[in-house]
């Protein structure tokens, strides 16, 4: 009898361990239920804010290479030449040869090249295209000229050529590209090309527009040497 109720005990103090750790397992799994409920709306925001910010790093890129086409290929043009087409298009007849306009459509068209389709909207009030073009004097690296000159600080703007009304103006003052240049170089010229761009929100998620603004405007530009607008010499009478 004493044996019996021995044996008895003993089975009791095996299967307690048991039972405490089947307890143990329900806690734990409970306790990681209620954290993953906590957590996984912080990382689908974190994630779906990366998601969004990959999207406008891509626009990005893109806007910033049309603008760096675009200077390059301002840099072997003659700024002083100006028409009144505004055609930009070879396949609906006399296409525009005006430097300003050239340029600003060059920005344009290879946006539109672009998959997914990159395009400027100049009646929406904010995108566009400015252009200025700076003829620098040697050696003291002081900038003599800001074209167009009747539209001074501002630049030439594209949406303002192209529709009547401005949307933005330089975001670089003839001082401020003055503090950016050093001296002891010779006569030159430069072309500052300028993109504004509204980046419209893909996912438009409401913790997301809470914080950042939509659309958010972007602002890539480029400096290339354009030989044009190098000061000549004044001539001696």
């Amino acid at each position: 009898m004493f044996a019996g109720k021995v044996l008895y005990n003993q089975s009791v103090k095996e299967r307690q361990p048991r039972s405490h750790c089947l307890h143990n397992r329900q806690i734990h799994r409970g306790q990681g239920l209620v954290e993953t409920a906590i957590l996984l709306p912080m990382l689908l925001i974190v994630l779906s804010g990366l998601l969004e910010f990959g999207f406008l790093l891509n626009e990005y890129m893109t806007i910033q290479d049309a603008v760096r086409n675009a200077a390059r290929f301002a840099a072997d043009s003659d700024y002083t030449f100006r028409d009144n087409i505004r055609n930009c298009d070879e396949d609906q007849g006399v296409v525009t040869r005006d430097f300003y306009r050239q340029t600003a459509c060059l920005v344009n068209r290879e946006l539109s090249r672009e998959a997914p389709y990159v395009g400027l909207n100049l009646a929406n009030g904010r995108d566009d295209v400015i252009i200025s073009v700076f003829s620098v004097e040697g050696p003291s690296g002081r900038i003599a000229a800001r074209f167009p000159a009747d539209v001074g600080e501002a630049g030439w703007s594209m949406a303002e050529d192209f529709t009547g009304t401005r949307n933005q103006s330089s975001s670089f003052s003839t001082a401020e590209m003055q503090a950016k240049l050093t001296g002891r170089a010779p006569n030159t010229g430069y072309v500052l090309v300028e993109l504004f761009y509204s980046y419209e929100q893909k996912l438009k998620l409401p913790w997301i527009t809470a914080f950042v603004p939509d659309p958010i405007l972007l602002h890539p530009y480029a400096v290339m040497p354009n030989s044009s607008a190098e000061p000549t010499p004044t001539p001696e009478r």
